[in-house]
């Protein structure tokens, strides 16, 4: 049972960071005014997680 707690744990923990990460990357991409930087960020994110790109791609065509 302890060792299903500290998956669950640690899960817990790495899903925290990678919201954080797209939290970060996602206020990045609003606040930039260049275009480039965006599409900069968005290339990075795609290399971290394909769906997280597709989402941002997204987003920010839908903003345009």
């Amino acid at each position: 049972m302890e060792n299903n707690d500290l998956k669950l744990k640690k899960l817990k923990k790495e899903q925290k960071l990678k919201s954080n990460k797209d939290e970060l990357l996602n206020s990045y991409i609003d606040s930039s005014k260049n275009l480039e930087d965006k599409i900069a960020v968005i290339k990075m994110k795609n290399s971290i997680d394909k769906s997280s790109f597709i989402s941002s791609l997204r987003k920010m065509m839908k903003n345009k």
